[in-house]
């Protein structure tokens, strides 16, 4: 009897496994279509958006598409519709392959409707598909989104998804674009405090760029020339209350991801003035962050004050000036120079903060939160009105931690 009943649990189990083996609701990779970029633009049609999409043939590449294959790894259409959810059916009366939103890497949306007040609800549309992931990237480009996608043609990335994962990862790591995710933009929405930071893009060059400092630029200022695609990411949107209102640069942005705890920003290669002479190259340098930022509010007072003191390790990458930093004098004259430039870059965009963007861009808000009892008492606080009259000091805490390579005696230049 005992036996009996072992035996049928057995035939019970091999039952179920079987039925767990079906492949009823597998998805065949050639049956769909990806969208990988989506584009949004300002209809001329009341209402309306108009909507492009950046489809990734997901066979070239592939070992299933073979090496020889002729065709195209993607594809781009835009149309009218009322959202960009229901446009995945309005866009399958063009395409043959089910069109999904499972890998949209980034959505991008033109200069010229983020300023408008109807585009917060527009993108709320993204919380509502289920496949639309809140880690996808939000960004504004200089042009029309439809434009952008046909004039973005990659010459070292067949594959779309991957030339804009490396654009957007390596722009992001060294500071020069916001990690601008669509979980960023709906919190900060929703706490209502600071400002969102998207990235910045545009396909088209500008005409005689004026030369700047590496980081000083927006996308489209750089003056680069050879066989390269002209798309450019760099610098970033500023959006109050889910509308873009102004931008920042390239270096006000690094400046931002240094001051925001919650960015992966680790280490960044930027330029400070030569203070051994004014007729030679600036230093080249490497800053690092290892450590959150210390921040004290004294939030009684009439006027407010915030001190940020960020901890920051550098690497001397360059020496035009062949100076030897054996000297104590050389060091201390070089950490001082670093030190009040990084102040100066600091509190001249707290400044533009206070006076342009009325808010600052990344939650410092949340530091203040942790003075007030309740969240009544920090609504009765009314930060963003007490932020434009604070007082804000911040202290660089630099250690040079390599001075590189040091000249064994002075450079004589000519013969």
């Amino acid at each position: 009897m005992q036996k009996t009943g072992i035996v049928c649990k057995g035939l019970l189990f091999l039952v179920v496994v079987c039925l767990l083996t079906g492949c009823w609701d597998r998805k065949e990779l050639e049956d769909r279509s990806y969208v990988i970029g989506l584009g949004i633009d300002k209809s001329e049609h009341k209402g309306e958006i108009k909507v492009t999409m950046l489809l990734a043939n997901p066979e070239v590449g592939s070992m299933q598409g073979g090496g020889g294959s002729t065709e195209k790894p993607r594809e781009v259409i835009s149309f009218d519709v009322n959202d960009f959810i229901a446009a995945k059916g309005t866009a399958n009366a063009i395409i043959s392959r089910k069109i999904s939103y499972e890998f949209l890497r980034i959505i991008i949306v033109s200069e010229a409707y983020a300023k408008e007040k109807r585009f917060v609800n527009t993108i709320m549309d993204t919380q509502m598909d289920k496949e639309i992931r809140q880690n996808t990237y939000l960004a504004v480009s200089k042009e029309n989104a439809s434009d952008y996608f046909i004039e973005n043609k990659p010459k070292m990335e067949t594959r779309p998804h991957k030339y804009f994962q490396y654009m957007v990862d390596h722009g992001i790591a060294n500071g020069m674009i916001p990690d601008s995710t669509l979980f960023r933009y709906f919190k900060t929405l929703e706490r209502g405090t600071d400002l969102y930071l998207a990235m910045y893009t545009t396909a088209k060059k500008d005409k005689n760029p004026k030369i700047r400092t590496e980081d000083e630029y927006m996308a489209g200022e750089v003056n680069a020339s050879g066989e390269l695609d002209d798309t450019q990411f760099i610098g970033s949107a500023v959006f109050k209350n889910g509308v873009m209102i102004n931008k920042l640069t390239g270096r006000e942005t690094r400046i931002v991801n240094i001051l925001d705890d919650t960015t992966d920003i680790k280490d960044i290669l930027v330029d400070f003035p030569n203070p051994f002479s004014n007729k030679e190259r600036n230093f080249a340098v490497r800053i690092m962050k290892r450590e959150n930022n210390k921040v004290k509010m004294n939030l009684k007072r009439n006027k407010p004050q915030i001190i940020i003191t960020i901890p920051l390790k550098v690497e001397i990458m360059t020496n035009p000036s062949m100076v030897g930093f054996a000297s104590e004098k050389n060091r201390r004259i070089l950490k001082q120079r670093i030190i009040r430039e990084i102040k100066v870059l600091n509190e001249n965009l707290f400044s533009k903060s206070q006076q342009e963007l009325k808010g600052v861009p990344y939650p410092l808000p949340l530091y203040a939160r942790r003075y007030f009892l309740t969240i009544q008492e920090f609504e009765k606080f009314n930060w963003g009105k007490s932020f434009l009259k604070a007082e804000i000091i911040v202290k660089p805490e630099v250690e040079i931690i390599d001075y590189g390579k040091q000249p064994t005696k002075p450079l004589k230049v000519g013969g």
